[in-house]
């Protein structure tokens, strides 16, 4: 009765999800986000359409090269990779400004005597102290090297991360998919623009997209290990999982799918020892971390920051993205003495009132409105954030976020629309492998959608969870070639 209903429950979700993305590509395709340009949605469908036509038969052709061949065009997506990561380190940096400015500077200031927390830090974002200790370690290492142009250098970092996480990715598809499905999912990477684009903005969004696909890797080792080895990996993924979520929050969706799934999976028993199992880490690296920084807190913990409700507050406002009213009127709240118990009730009565003031047409609106801005805008807001505070002026800028754009920007939507549209085909492709490990990704993209219903948004907060989609757009293209399929680990 058990398997029972997690069966119908697994299928349920599949329903939910695929009919989700369905409806995400078909509003995506209808109604292309207007950010940054007001396109056609024919023509953004039409290239869209020759995109797919060209990975889908870049896959059928590498399905004819030999394993030395394949293993030639992996590594020459590799090196482009690089190259087109390098070329923007060298033409598009930037000064740091908005939230990586403000721990930047914070970090320059106590790069040699960690003794103090900032307003920003305290009375704002407290999330953002860990990426304040990264950054004042990165600069003490660079010290020893005589480096002062520390967020120059800040930025290589930045690309070997996401270069590592594609590593990870590469490496999880050919287990899973085949050497001809990794190969393919390489080709793909040159494709997505924020593995290279954003590579001059060093914050949590490239920083931390490590952790999920490392994540998933341990997870995956210890979700097929019939060994002790499987305790082994059990660790290490509740160790990297909970620096993932100490440096980024909404990392933690990730812990979530991965307990839903292996619920899914398994027996309440050995469900409860991976429970235990990712707890254990957490506790500890928690503890550990409280009580290095603790000692800075001016005032108790609970009173650091804003409380939750600010971001479910400006969630609710216009396309639910970043609201300077929003953080001005919650600002004030603190400065006016008001504990954060007493700012989440004045929270509530603003959120009440505008749901209120939305109706059910209303708000169902407003989720349209917010769904359109974060998951029909294809260039995950690079364009924004690379045309603040340029270091310098060249002609390639202008191409990015100047007034010749418009290819850029045409182009990058075609590439997420087909994103979207192979992330809806593998929803299709679940259903028919009910017990696939793939399920795990699904679960986890399907809770940053909903997560992001909630909070504040915005298309750069995909960033972090691109590698998981790229994943289950493998697995779709993988599946509309079948043969490839054979011998592969898919049906495990």
């Amino acid at each position: 009765m058990v398997i029972k209903i997690k069966s119908i429950l697994l299928q349920l979700f599949l329903l939910v999800f695929t009919a989700t993305f369905a409806f995400i590509f078909t509003d995506a395709l209808i109604h292309p986000n207007a950010t940054f340009l007001q396109m056609s949605g024919w023509e953004v469908g039409g290239l869209a359409c020759l995109i797919a036509a060209f990975f889908y038969f870049a896959y059928r052709g590498m399905r004819k090269l030999s394993t030395r061949g394949l293993m030639v065009v992996s590594l020459v997506n590799l090196v482009l990779l690089v190259l087109l990561q390098l070329f923007f380190i060298r033409y598009f940096q930037v000064n740091p400004t908005w939230d990586v400015g403000d721990v930047y500077r914070a970090a320059l200031e106590q790069k040699d005597s960690f003794y103090a927390l900032s307003d920003y830090f305290t009375i704002k974002y407290p999330n953002n102290i860990p990426l304040l200790i990264v950054f004042i370690l990165g600069m003490r290492f660079l010290d020893l090297f005589g480096v002062t142009n520390y967020y120059f250098y800040f930025t290589f970092v930045n690309a070997l991360v996401i270069l590592l996480s594609m590593g990870g990715l590469y490496w999880l598809i050919h287990r899973h998919f085949g050497l001809v499905s990794a190969t393919w999912a390489s080709l793909l990477m040159l494709f997505m623009t924020p593995l290279y684009m954003y590579v001059p903005i060093v914050y949590t969004d490239t920083l931390v997209m490590i952790f999920p696909i490392l994540g998933l890797i341990l997870y995956d080792l210890f979700y097929h290990s019939t060994d002790r080895r499987r305790y082994v990996y059990l660790i290490l993924l509740g160790l990297v999982l909970s620096i993932g979520v100490l440096v980024k929050t909404n990392a933690i969706i990730l812990v979530v799918a991965i307990l839903i799934h292996y619920l899914m999976m398994n027996p309440m028993k050995r469900w409860i020892q991976l429970l235990i199992g990712i707890a254990l880490p957490f506790f500890i690296v928690n503890t550990i971390y409280q009580s290095r920084i603790s000692p800075l807190y001016p005032t108790e913990k609970s009173e650091l920051g804003f409380p939750m409700t600010h971001w479910v507050m400006m969630g609710l406002d216009g396309n639910g993205g970043y609201s300077s009213k929003a953080v001005e009127f919650s600002d004030d709240l603190k400065h006016q003495g008001l504990t954060n118990n007493e700012i989440k009730e004045v929270h509530i009565n603003k959120i009440k009132n505008c749901l209120s003031g939305y109706g059910v047409k209303g708000f169902l609106g407003h989720l349209h409105q917010k769904i359109n801005y974060t998951w029909a805008e294809g260039t995950y807001f690079i364009p924004e954030k690379l045309s603040r505070q340029p270091i310098d002026s060249n002609p390639y800028q202008t191409y990015i976020f100047g007034g010749k754009n418009s290819v850029y920007i045409y182009l990058a939507q075609a590439v997420h629309l087909v994103i979207l549209g192979l992330t809806t085909l593998s929803g299709f492709y679940l259903f028919k492998n009910r017990n696939s490990f793939i399920y795990v990704a699904a679960i986890a993209i399907f809770g940053n959608f909903l997560f992001l219903l909630i909070w504040e948004t915005r298309s750069r907060y995909l960033v972090l969870y691109l590698p998981l989609m790229m994943m289950l757009c493998t697995y779709a293209m993988a599946s509309l070639n079948k043969n490839s399929m054979k011998g592969s680990r898919e049906h495990v």
